[in-house]
């Protein structure tokens, strides 16, 4: 998919650096740079507490159409992905551009001899919980398998998030395609009970050069605030 094509269909446009800070040029600069920074991704696994976000799904989200509790933490992060902008910038042949309408792939496993199929949901976070919910579903129980379903370049841009949900992992991390553009990737674990409380793994690899701590701090803060409250 040729650039323009590419910014077009996916809403992007060429980052403004009067956008960023100090900081966040630099770290721009210097973890792409191959001659000091090998491997800029940073991984992480946490202990995602799930009690009030479970108990505001089964209130107000829990009776749409094709509703699952794991297609509601999706569309809770793609959201909060889209509020802290920082995690849509994507480098491309290095230059960085900001996109705000990303797809977001999730591979599924079907067994058999494919294994895995791609699902790829477009225009989630202009979605409301509703039709996002029916989305999912029918993303998810289509029996048209395939893998490789986006191009690379594409691909390579899109918000990773997966699920696994019979592996009860305390570290994951999942290996990182050689284009380094920024996206961030996610798999969330089995769930589990911890003092009485729920709790989900929930694996996450960044790219410092566009995203740290910092960020991932107040992008989980987000997650947990859009998880926890009733949208409009």
């Amino acid at each position: 998919m040729q650039l323009n094509t590419l910014l077009d269909t996916y809403q992007g446009q060429l980052l403004d650096e009067q956008d960023l800070s100090f900081y966040e040029r630099w770290a721009m600069d210097y973890f792409h740079d191959d001659q000091l920074v090998s491997d800029p991704y940073l991984s992480i696994t946490l202990d995602l507490p799930l009690a009030k976000a479970r108990e505001t799904y089964q209130r107000y989200y829990q009776s749409a159409e094709g509703a699952s509790f794991q297609g509601f933490l999706i569309w809770c992060l793609a959201k909060a992905l889209k509020s802290e902008w920082i995690f849509s910038t994507r480098n491309i042949n290095g230059k960085w551009y900001r996109f705000d309408n990303l797809p977001i792939f999730c591979p599924i496993a079907v067994g058999g001899d494919l294994r895995f199929k791609d699902v790829i949901l477009e225009n989630v976070t202009s979605l409301s919980w509703s039709e996002f919910a029916r989305y999912y579903r029918q993303s998810v129980d289509c029996n048209d398998a395939k893998l490789e379903v986006l191009s690379q370049e594409v691909w390579a841009l899109c918000p990773f998030i997966g699920n696994l949900p019979n592996m009860a992992f305390s570290s994951f991390q999942i290996h990182r395609n050689k284009l380094k553009t920024g996206r961030p990737l996610f798999y969330f674990g089995q769930r589990k009970i911890i003092n009485g409380e729920p709790f989900v793994p929930l694996s996450i690899s960044f790219d410092h050069a566009n995203s740290d701590p910092f960020v991932l701090d107040k992008l989980l803060a987000r997650f947990k605030t859009l998880a926890t409250s009733v949208s409009e």
